[in-house]
């Protein structure tokens, strides 16, 4: 439908809880970019902290989390003027950032600085930063179960999803799965867990039942971001082939289309009318139409 011109090196993206913005973060630029998903046309830039890499929406939908990869930060910005309400010290090198359902606290990935990772903790409401939770090597990204109870993350080092209890704030299990896991996404029914695993160019299926890894899917290579449509398709972007595949609720492909230079993330509008890709390489975030 669209190639929209944002900042430098477009990463991660996220949409506000009433879909009618796209918040996009631009790695090399330090500006977030607002895209108005009723028109697709960008809005407006904004200062996002130095290397701001993830990014989250509160579900009340009044504030912006952003993580500063260089810095160890994470900015808290209003969602309406766009201004920086506080900084949240994480330290190490913060890689993504997730919301529990009810929006009272933050979870952040972070590498730390040494060999091993971690999760660090946030209360949204105070901007404090409440405690950490050592976890494997390099974790890239996490999500969060719909009761808000459990939270999984991968670790593109160590090749495992861990899962956390949110409450105690301890692993509840490790599950290995393929190589350098960079993504996940839960299916609509939260009985399925999907990570795409770039080293070895398939997706992990994972029983959140009985926690277990049932089956891999091959797919393009590198995959990097997922995202589940609401019939249960899932959106695949293949960072090393430039393209962006979907498979069926089967986890059959049944299309695929080229993307700019080096894809990174995937988000779909609220409706899943639209899909919207981050190239970061392209400078763009392309806009695809639906038709289920």
């Amino acid at each position: 439908v669209k190639k929209l011109k944002v900042g430098k090196s477009p990463t991660y993206a996220a949409l506000s809880p009433d879909g009618l913005y796209l918040f996009v973060t631009n790695f090399a630029s330090n500006e977030i970019s607002v895209i108005d998903t009723s028109s697709n046309n960008s809005h407006k830039r904004f200062y996002g902290g130095y290397e701001p890499l993830g990014i989250a929406v509160t579900p009340a939908g009044d504030k912006i989390l952003v993580t500063n990869r260089r810095n160890g930060l994470v900015k808290v910005i209003d969602s309406q003027t766009y201004e920086i309400l506080d900084d949240i010290k994480v330290g190490g090198i913060p890689s993504n950032i997730v919301v529990s359902p009810r929006g009272s606290e933050a979870f952040v990935t972070n590498y730390g600085r040494g060999k091993i990772g971690r999760v660090d903790f946030i209360d949204t409401a105070s901007h404090r930063h409440t405690g950490q939770l050592e976890i494997g090597v390099r974790p890239m990204a996490a999500i969060v179960s719909p009761l808000g109870d459990q939270l999984f993350a991968v670790c593109g080092g160590s090749n495992d999803l861990y899962v956390i209890d949110t409450a105690g704030r301890k692993i509840i299990k490790k599950i290995p799965v393929g190589l350098a896991p960079d993504s996940l996404a839960i299916s609509p029914d939260h009985s399925t867990l999907y990570v795409a695993n770039s080293g070895t160019n398939d997706i992990s299926v994972i029983d959140l039942l009985d926690l277990v890894e049932t089956k891999r899917v091959r797919v393009g290579e590198k995959p990097f971001s997922l995202a589940v449509g609401i019939n249960g398709s899932l959106f695949v972007v293949e960072t090393g082939n430039n393209r962006l595949s979907i498979l069926s609720p089967t986890l059959e492909k049944i299309a695929s289309v080229k993307v700019g230079k080096r894809p990174i993330d995937v988000v779909l509008s609220l409706d899943n009318r639209y899909v919207y890709v981050t190239a970061e390489r392209s400078n763009r975030v392309f806009v695809y139409e639906v038709n289920y």
